[in-house]
């Protein structure tokens, strides 16, 4: 890890969103900026709980089939792997640009076109605990000038989305993995349909 002492506040994380492999080299990629969450089995709900945080590479559980097919591709050499087999490794982190609630499915379908899921497994998300909506994120990604890795411990583990790191990661020199313009142009069609719902909490306690 790189030295705490070259660090400051706005160059540290400690917040972890963890996510499906695929999904993080997709936005890694510039291939996407939208996910789709509804919080992991241990949790009631899903919220964010600040606006930038490190990406985990979850191996478990994901599945070509889960994938539109212009997206598999993704997975021809990703290693398949359990994630108590190796370190965990962070290579970026996100900063979310938007956050809303997806509360019917006209509005699930409407934004279809933006992620890698196919509708099908999006709408089993959606119909998970129904009494709550879906959030989508629109996320803009950064590449870490060099990779983190963390010995694995079972803090790493279970069906929850977020984590926090007893000590924080140093993030300075990480590069967008989209330009500017390049961001623009894969966002707006997305959130020409989000920006008319409701918007979700970001922050500690929803501030």
């Amino acid at each position: 890890m790189q030295s705490p002492s070259r660090s400051t506040p706005d160059t540290e994380l400690k917040e972890i969103l963890k996510e499906w492999a695929v999904a993080v080299e997709a936005l890694e990629r510039g291939e996407t900026a939208l996910v789709v969450r509804k919080g992991g089995i241990r949790e009631k709900s899903f919220a964010v709980p600040a606006k930038r945080f490190l990406l985990f590479s979850g191996y478990e559980h994901q599945k070509p089939e889960l994938l539109k097919p212009e997206s598999r591709h993704l997975l021809e050499d990703m290693p398949q792997r359990k994630d108590d087999e190796g370190p965990v490794r962070f290579t970026s982190f996100a900063e979310v640009h938007g956050a809303y609630e997806i509360s019917s499915k006209e509005s699930l379908d409407a934004i279809d076109p933006y992620h890698i899921w196919t509708p099908e497994y999006a709408e089993s998300r959606f119909k998970w605990r129904p009494k709550k909506p879906l959030t989508a994120l629109v996320l803009r990604t950064y590449l870490m000038p060099e990779a983190v890795e963390f010995p694995y411990t079972e803090a790493f583990g279970g069906c929850k989305s977020w984590l926090e790191l007893d000590e924080p990661v140093d993030i300075s020199g990480s590069v967008p993995a989209l330009s500017e313009t390049e961001f623009e142009r894969l966002t707006a069609p997305a959130l020409e349909t989000l920006e008319r719902l409701e918007p979700a909490p970001v922050g500690p306690a929803g501030s």
